[in-house]
């Protein structure tokens, strides 16, 4: 019984890849009516054609391109990674400012701070810019 399920739903997916099939061919060839569709698929057909015996007659060639091409986006991967590192660093850096910012302040009020008062715990303020 089981294998009647399993025959009927691979039967049910076929028939429905069939469709889709079918139905991109029909799509196709009802788009080939317009005159400027013909002569754009039939240009690319041409340049594809070109483009693979180019490559037919020069592999090595291709191949140097695509590796000279990988070559360069590697390079420009290592140079955003080091821009990315270098921003996360200089981010790290301006979080501690408003800390340091605090500690000058504190000490110029305390220098400022009349000499007959003396700072006590009790009467010191932190100043907290977070």
């Amino acid at each position: 019984m089981s294998n009647i399920r399993e025959e009927y739903k691979c039967a049910k997916k076929s028939k429905f890849m069939q469709a889709v099939f079918i139905g991109a061919l029909a799509g196709a060839a009802i788009s080939l009516f317009d005159k400027d569709t013909r002569s754009s698929v039939l240009e690319n057909s041409k340049s594809c054609m070109s483009n693979m015996k180019e490559f037919m007659k020069n592999p090595n060639g291709v191949l140097t391109q695509v590796r000279e091409t990988s070559s360069k986006v590697r390079s420009t991967v290592e140079k955003i990674s080091d821009d990315v590192s270098f921003i996360s660093q200089k981010v790290e850096e301006m979080k501690d400012i408003p800390s340091q910012v605090a500690q000058v302040v504190m000490e110029t009020k305390e220098v400022f701070a009349p000499e007959d008062e003396e700072p006590s715990s009790s009467h010191h303020e932190r100043i907290s810019l977070n």
